[in-house]
């Protein structure tokens, strides 16, 4: 694809093609975009929505009554993730109960939740489930145990707990441990494969094959998953994943900085692809990060970004307008929407830069839709939803228009492409 032709799909004419930042212009296809690999549990979608064409209605909900010892302020949240089977977590009391519930019906697979204390449940890679139990009253004794899947029935593998945290790791389970500053690879045995310790608490995340230890202090650490050792380190700084790679983001003396770490046959790679001084990570959920001039660079009279790669830190596409606002873009899921000068917005896709359409002006009567104050809750190819703790709205780039609203008292956010909500002491499930 030549630039020309990737400019002529732009609304800003052909001027919006042009080199920003320090990164060279690089128009491609064959990036793979698909989510993750299905052999790793976690729900990181990235944004990304299955049909939500039409306003949505309730496909289930889940609350006190089906959550056995949940009180009325208890906090529920989806746990972890494995094909059509989630791990609803929820207190009951200062304890943590565990449900498996199936994704498209809510029904849970358990008679009665697993008591974990104050410790944790996760699905290793193969949709096994592990709990750490730690008590420190009655119930079952402290250790690492093997849940049935079918039945819920527990099988305690080894002694002793003092786990807090628990993320599956292949076969084996990461262990956080009640202080928050000791990282361990075990088995379910309790041998352990690798042990880190760390200067501040630290909690612990894996997605896009990326594991991701983060500490107080503001250090981020990506570990090797094997080994426990360190692939690549940064202080005061951010790592952002994706399923091409991650991005680490500084700022040095007021500077920032992105460094590109491509994931290579299942590996993070220690050495950057590409560092990119003077731009920032847009905030949002999306299949690829936008990036946008900062630093000094924020004093630009208008819009700059760029859509990258994070397996070679080239642009994809980039566009820069005069009448491009340089404030309020929304990365979100598979699409990015820029916002010019005059309020209204075009929206494209973020592979290849192809423009999806556009929308008027907000209403200055109608906050709960008007993107530049809501949050990015996904897209699929038609549809882009945003919204805050008191509305969902969808748009329509296609068309212009506004395809529905939802009005919501809560916390909405996507998990396997479908749009949960949590309103105090229930978890929904929309359709």
């Amino acid at each position: 694809m030549s630039i020309r032709s990737a400019a002529r799909r732009l609304p800003f004419g052909m001027g919006t093609v042009a080199a920003a930042g320090a990164v060279a212009m690089a128009v491609s296809a064959g990036i793979v975009l698909a989510p993750g690999s299905g052999e790793t549990p976690g729900h990181a979608s990235h944004g990304e929505l299955r049909d939500y064409a039409s306003a949505p209605v309730e496909q289930w909900t889940i609350d006190h009554t089906s959550m056995p010892g949940l009180t009325g302020d208890g906090d529920i949240t989806v746990a972890d993730t494995h094909g059509d089977d989630w791990l609803v977590s929820y207190s009951a009391g200062i304890r943590h109960e565990y449900l498996l519930v199936d994704a498209a019906t809510g029904v849970s697979r358990w008679k009665t939740p697993v008591d974990a204390g104050f410790g944790a449940c996760a699905f290793d890679a193969q949709g096994g489930i592990g709990c750490a139990v730690r008590m420190r009253t009655d119930g079952p004794d402290n250790g690492f145990y093997r849940i049935d899947r079918g039945s819920g029935s527990a099988a305690r593998m080894s002694e002793g707990s003092d786990t807090a945290e628990l993320v599956g790791l292949g076969s084996d389970f990461l262990h956080v441990n009640d202080t928050g500053y000791q990282v361990s690879r075990q088995t379910e045995t309790g041998d352990v494969v690798w042990q880190r310790t760390f200067a501040a608490t630290a909690t612990a995340r894996y997605q896009d094959a990326a594991l991701v230890v983060e500490t107080t202090d503001g250090n981020r650490f990506v570990l090797d998953p094997e080994t426990g050792d360190d692939i690549v380190t940064c202080e005061s700084c951010t790592v952002d994943t994706y399923p091409t790679g991650i991005l680490m983001s500084r700022t040095n003396d007021g500077r920032p900085s992105v460094a590109f770490h491509p994931l290579t046959n299942g590996e993070i790679q220690s050495e950057s692809a590409h560092t990119a001084d003077g731009l920032r990570v847009l905030s949002g959920p999306s299949v690829l990060p936008v990036l946008t001039s900062g630093g000094d660079q924020v004093l630009d009279a208008h819009g700059r970004y760029q859509v990258m790669d994070p397996a070679t830190g080239d642009a994809r596409w980039q566009v820069s307008d005069p009448e491009l606002s340089k404030v309020h873009a929304r990365p979100c899921g598979p699409q990015v929407s820029f916002a010019r000068k005059d309020r209204s917005r075009v929206f494209f896709r973020l592979d290849d830069g192809s423009r999806l359409g556009e929308l008027p002006p907000p209403a200055f009567d109608a906050p709960d839709a008007n993107i530049d104050v809501l949050s990015c809750v996904g897209s699929s190819d038609d549809i882009a939803v945003f919204g805050n703790r008191n509305q969902l709205t969808a748009f329509a780039p296609s068309t212009g228009a506004q395809a529905w609203t939802l009005p919501i008292n809560g916390e909405p956010s996507v998990i396997d492409g479908r749009i949960v909500l949590r309103q105090g002491s229930t978890l929904s499930v929309l359709r």
